[in-house]
């Protein structure tokens, strides 16, 4: 009797035990917010540097006739090119405008013979040229963004320093007739490309861009101070990397 009282009394104690426990209250875990979304502001002043590879195309006239009147041909003077540049975006979700001016080299050198006509034909005889120099241009943009990708499209004026030349020396080394375009050339410009803002505020590029700069006109003068012009029309293609930071 005595043990069946004990072990009543335990089975009692037991039972109280589990109550309490089951009382107690059950600690939530601890609720962490998700962090908030990455926002992507195109919008402020950047400025930046680029480079890449340049390829043209040059028709060289014979305007007066110092081989044949309007005689001409054409020919594809390339090189690198390099430049700074820096503009401003206006950001209306998911949309950009902005304005944008680029200044640098134009590496397009290149250089071609007139088709023979007559006499003894050499290296230096008859030979129109393409000279590289500075370029610059100030074009209008607009474009979309999806979060940190940027897809643009430019176009607007552009100036050029590159040179056109034409020069005639015959087989004894003497400078038959020369003459060469010293002036600036205006122009305009259009292109487009994709951006990537990829860490902070820094910004890389690749483009593609066609520049066209008309037609050029200079006089060529020969040995015994006869005047002769000739027309230069020139156009050229550009794909640029760059890298840019924006305030």
């Amino acid at each position: 009797m005595r043990r069946f009282v004990v072990a009543l009394l335990s089975m009692a104690a037991l039972g109280a035990v589990s109550a309490n426990a089951a009382d107690m209250p059950v600690k939530e875990p601890v609720y962490k917010a998700p962090p908030p979304p990455i926002v992507y502001n195109w919008a402020g002043f950047y400025v930046g540097i680029e480079g890449g590879y340049a390829w043209g195309n040059s028709t060289a006239t014979d305007v007066t006739g110092y081989n044949a009147a309007g005689s001409n041909f054409s020919y594809d003077p390339d090189g690198g090119v390099g430049d700074i540049y820096a503009g401003y975006n206006f950001q209306f979700d998911p949309f950009i405008v902005g304005i944008e001016g680029e200044v640098g080299y134009f590496g397009l050198d290149g250089s071609a013979q007139y088709p023979p006509l007559v006499g003894v034909r050499t290296a230096a005889d008859s030979v129109a040229a393409t000279d590289g120099g500075w370029y610059g241009a100030i074009t209008g943009r607009v474009g979309w963004f999806y979060e940190n990708f940027l897809f643009f499209a430019k176009g607007g004026y552009a100036i050029t320093g590159i040179k056109s030349s034409f020069t005639d020396t015959d087989p004894t080394g003497t400078t038959l007739v020369s003459g060469t375009d010293t002036s600036n050339r205006d122009g305009w410009t259009v292109g487009g490309g994709i951006e990537y803002m990829f860490w902070q505020n820094w910004i890389a590029r690749l483009e593609y861009a066609y520049y066209d700069f008309g037609t050029a006109s200079h006089t060529a003068t020969s040995s015994g101070g006869a005047t002769f012009v000739f027309d230069h029309k020139l156009s050229a293609s550009v794909i640029k990397a760059g890298i840019a930071y924006k305030f």
